[in-house]
């Protein structure tokens, strides 16, 4: 199972939705309104050594509300 993160293409609600790899181009229902949502890249840390290295700059779609 995968965690998968969702914005709403008609609120822009944003949410997460675990399911199956197998299942990630699969659509997701928005929990606000019911309608379609779009599947959004997620941004990850990794651990390089003993170091947790976490990206500089906020995920490219912050501030972008409405766009999917």
């Amino acid at each position: 199972m995968a965690l998968y993160e969702y914005r709403c293409t008609d609120c822009g609600t944003e949410f997460e939705q675990r399911k199956p790899m197998s299942e990630a181009d699969s659509p997701a229902e928005c929990p606000s309104c019911g309608k379609e949502a779009a599947r959004l890249p997620s941004v990850f840390a990794s651990k390089d050594g003993y170091t947790l290295r976490v990206p500089r700059a906020g995920a490219f779609r912050a501030g972008q509300s409405g766009q999917g």
